[in-house]
């Protein structure tokens, strides 16, 4: 089945109702990367100990390890992911309110990090499962726009995350625990309403044939060859450069509040036209060609923060956030692409274990790149710093579309082994 391949109907309300879950867990990862390193920088945390930030992305490279559980059991009743997105969210907003009661300074960061960690282990088996709904719900038709619709909430559930600085400044850190929160709950709340979809047809064949899902049968198969360390390098690329922009712009100056404006503004006009450019350039000229176009742009994000960080001085805050939201737009398409090409890669008939197992890459990447940015950055200068950010991810999106067709051929074979072994 190719990426044009599977009709023209699309349900937009199960789209939606996807997109809000994966919402609900972006939040608080949104909160953890990039509105607490802004708060400890300023609290004097030195930028040798941000790798203490990156111990609660550690979870989500470890999915791999409940994902065969999450896939096997869960109530027919009341959904078989739904079974375990309900009580991990619940766990999630609990641990949120526990963090009201500590404060956010330097002497108090191991107790929150722990408070997270354990946070991050609950929401990984709710990520497991909500992945896995999304990769067996969507067809072929829904994926770019479901993509974008998924990938354009995830953002705004950034944003979110981000903005909860201002509530910081203004409000005060317990109200923002709480806020967060209630957040929480609230955003997965109208998914968790819908009726769970039956399971796809791959998945079903292989329950009534008796079979579990086969971790090492997924990671012995020839795409995954091809598709795991790209995703590392997709993760590590991203969170490299994102990781470190909240203690960039707090060197230099930003207040709580204006940082939180330019992430609010930034993330929701360049990567809310992402969101709806990306379905037609992918319509237009697939999806190979319109990841290269955005990759194109690369080169604009280096020159843009390389010169901010070689002046030493910002210019006015409608100029920044018109800077960032040109670079958010042109860096976006990219990842919308990769993000349905996740969704596309992940076997219908194991899909909470294959995404899990992709997704783990990505966030060991992920967690790889906030663990020495900070080292990085503190070595190198920021100028510096950021043209390295840049080459990294360019290199990583090269592989992408370099081999966009060889990975396509070897999904597109192992489809049609997991429907004919019925």
């Amino acid at each position: 089945m190719s990426e044009a391949d599977g009709g023209s109907a699309r349900d937009y309300p199960k789209l939606i109702s996807i997109g809000v879950l994966h919402m609900a867990q972006y939040f608080p990862a949104a909160f953890t990367g990039i509105a607490l390193p802004f708060i400890f920088r300023q609290e004097g945390l030195p930028l040798e100990m941000f790798w203490l930030l990156a111990l609660p992305a550690i979870p989500r490279w470890l999915k791999w390890l409940i994902a065969l559980v999450v896939d096997n059991y869960g109530s027919a009743r009341i959904g078989y992911r739904k079974s375990w997105i309900i009580p991990c969210t619940m766990i999630g907003a609990v641990s949120y309110g526990l963090l009201a009661f500590i404060p956010p300074t330097v002497v108090a960061i191991y107790p929150i990090i722990t408070i997270l960690l354990f946070k991050s282990f609950v929401m990984a088996a709710q990520d497991i499962a909500v992945d896995g709904f999304a990769a067996e719900a969507m067809t072929d038709a829904e994926r770019p726009v479901g993509t974008s619709i998924i990938v354009f909430l995830s953002l705004l559930a950034a944003v979110l995350g981000a903005g909860a600085v201002v509530i910081v400044e203004q409000f005060g850190w317990p109200t923002t625990m709480l806020a967060a929160s209630l957040l929480l709950i609230g955003a997965a709340l109208p998914a968790l309403l819908r009726p769970e979809p039956p399971p796809p047809e791959a998945s079903r064949l292989r329950r009534e044939r008796g079979e579990r899902p086969d971790l090492l049968k997924a990671l012995k198969r020839r795409d995954s060859l091809l598709i795991l360390p790209y995703l590392f390098a997709f993760g590590f690329g991203g969170a490299f450069f994102s990781s470190m922009l909240g203690p960039f712009f707090a060197d230099l100056g930003l207040s709580l509040t204006e940082f939180g404006i330019l992430s609010v503004l930034s993330i929701i006009a360049g990567s809310g036209l992402g969101a709806v450019i990306t379905p037609l350039l992918i319509g237009r000229y697939g999806m190979r060609t319109t990841a290269l176009l955005s990759l194109l742009t690369l080169p604009l994000e280096a020159v843009i923060f390389y010169y901010l960080a070689s002046t030493g001085a910002l210019p006015g805050l409608p100029w920044i956030i018109a800077l960032t939201t040109v670079v958010a737009f042109c860096t976006s398409i990219y990842s919308f692409v990769v993000n349905n090409s996740r969704f596309r890669w992940a076997s219908r008939a194991q899909a909470a274990t294959d995404y899990s197992m992709q997704s783990s890459l990505w966030n060991l990447g992920v967690w790889a790149a906030g663990s020495v940015a900070g080292i990085a950055a503190g070595g190198m200068g920021w100028p510096n710093f950021f043209l390295l950010a840049a080459t990294l991810s360019l290199l990583a999106g090269l592989f992408y579309v370099y081999n966009f067709d060889r990975i396509e051929q070897l999904v597109l074979a192992r489809e049609k082994l997991e429907v004919a072994a019925a």
